[in-house]
């Protein structure tokens, strides 16, 4: 997804590291907001009606143009980018403040990374279906008696590649805004688990990043490439 086009449908873009709880995080987190508060001066705190332990919910650190972000909690924490400017940039932010997070919380042990891209591509139905063939190269094999003519859509696939696994979703919405725009989501998180180490995670974002930018690359039809390539 290192490609800048010029009309492209990433709406978020994240690198996440996941490790054993970390109790000083919660008593510290202050120390660790200090290093970044002059760039994520935005702070959220966690939602009270979430479903999970309080230390285990996420606090969001914002910049003031909402282009980027910073989540934590006690056992992981995700660099976010809302403006993606290529992925040598999102890749050398994400190493830093994920390199300081580590550094101030002595964090050196991994149990899982994951890069992910969130992707809204807009569509309009023609004849009250989904034109789901003419955006992306994606299909079902079913038999005759059932028309390629989708009303709704949502799938999700999980696949072996190389050292990880790549996450997979394809799913029809509308958005609830003015217009009720109408997209398909393609969604990719390519992710490690297992015992991982801090000391790798160059490796773990450049792995993950050759496999997501692959598969989007496959996914998307000639017709929609060309869509992305004209001014927005």
């Amino acid at each position: 997804m290192s490609r800048l086009y010029k009309n492209s449908p990433l709406v978020e873009s994240v690198f996440e590291i996941r490790f054993p709880p970390e109790l000083a995080i919660e008593c510290r987190k202050d120390e660790y907001y200090d290093k970044i508060r002059a760039e994520f001066p935005e702070i959220n705190p966690p939602l009270a009606d979430s479903p999970e332990p309080y230390p285990m919910r996420n606090y969001l650190f914002r910049d003031s143009r909402r282009e980027k972000g910073i989540q934590f909690s006690i056992n992981k924490c995700s660099f976010h980018r809302y403006k993606y400017l290529g992925f040598s940039q999102f890749k050398e932010e994400a190493l830093r403040y994920l390199g300081l997070f580590a550094e101030k919380f002595r964090i050196q042990t991994l149990y899982r990374t994951g890069l992910r891209y969130v992707n809204h591509i807009p569509i309009l139905r023609e004849d009250g279906v989904i034109p789901l063939g003419k955006f992306v190269n994606f299909g079902y094999k079913t038999p005759k008696s059932i028309p390629e003519a989708y009303d709704l859509l949502h799938t999700v696939l999980f696949i072996k590649l190389g050292e990880g696994a790549l996450r997979v979703l394809i799913q029809y919405r509308k958005l609830s805004d003015e217009k009720e725009t109408e997209i398909i989501i393609l969604d990719f998180d390519y992710f490690f688990e297992g015992n991982l180490e801090f000391s790798k995670i160059e490796s773990y974002i450049d792995e993950s990043h050759k496999y997501t930018k692959k598969i989007f690359e496959d996914l998307v039809t000639e017709y929609y490439r060309q869509i992305m390539n004209q001014e927005p």
